[in-house]
């Protein structure tokens, strides 16, 4: 992983918060469970090829009462019991481990020490990492080879002034720009050395330091059109190394226009 992907994103410390809500509405669960199991614990011994269990009302009951087949519930109650007050121990420890690293845990400090230094001074001073603005800058900068457009192709164009396909493409262009997303248009993907794609639109999670492609399937009604796109998208479920989790894919038909809110959504899912 580059350095400044490393450094410049801060996915641990939402990874962990979520754990740790997991977590607590576990413990929470196993307390409500326990408390309404059977008093006492399960002893368990094995006579010839049977096993006998015996339940043991307290501490003081070393050997406990033998528990008939009909009483199995019972058995399997305190067993789930034993178990639940272990991994109820098991989990609060790892909650306090998790606390721990939250509160000492400081994402942004690398990045922080270069911004907290005074101007002289950081002229100076080569950061380790990129500031955000110097990332999305290299970024958006990175040189590629632009698909042409035909002389029938119609002309639709961005407040930018870059040119796309259709009108489900400005909608999407626009609304990127309106969030400040950085994006490039029709970036090609490459895997191995090898064209995978070309999506739609190439947009950078800054905070993430992560890439997405964004595909949009603007005319399903056409099966010459359907089945060329699904071809594209096994493209990139067969590339062993490819993240399919940063794959947007948006869809319309001629009688199901894309809709304006689920780009609106897809901007705020993935990409702030």
């Amino acid at each position: 992983m580059d350095i400044n992907d490393l450094f410049g994103a801060d996915t641990l410390s939402e990874d962990l918060q979520a754990r740790k809500n997991t977590i607590e509405q576990l413990i929470e669960r196993l307390k409500q469970e326990i408390s309404e199991s059977p008093e006492g614990t399960l002893r368990i011994t094995k006579n010839r090829k049977k096993h006998q269990y015996f339940h043991r009302q307290n501490q003081h009951d070393p050997i406990g009462t033998y528990l008939p087949v009909k009483n199995y519930p019972t058995a399997v109650k305190l067993a789930q019991k034993e178990y639940d007050i272990k991994l109820l121990a098991l989990l609060e420890d790892q909650l306090k481990a998790i606390d721990k690293l939250l509160k000492n845990y400081k994402p942004g400090a690398v990045m922080q020490l270069y911004e907290c230094l005074n101007p002289q001074r950081k002229s100076l001073v080569t950061p380790i990492i990129l500031t955000d603005e110097k990332y999305v800058k290299q970024w958006l900068n990175k040189p590629y080879n632009k698909m042409g457009f035909g002389k029938d192709d119609p002309e639709y164009y961005t407040s930018k002034g870059e040119r796309v396909r259709s009108k489900s493409e400005l909608l999407i262009a626009e609304a990127l720009i309106r969030y400040n997303i950085p994006y490039r248009y029709e970036f090609p993907v490459y895997h191995n050395g090898v064209l995978l794609a070309v999506p739609d639109f190439n947009c950078l999670n800054v905070r993430q330091r992560k890439d997405y492609y964004w595909e949009h399937l603007g005319m399903l009604a056409d099966p010459n059109y359907a089945n060329k796109n699904v071809k594209k998208l096994e493209r990139y479920s067969l590339a062993p190394d490819f993240d399919e989790s940063s794959l947007i894919l948006t869809m319309e038909t001629n009688k199901h226009p894309l809709n304006t809110r689920v780009i609106e959504e897809k901007i705020k899912r993935f990409l702030l």
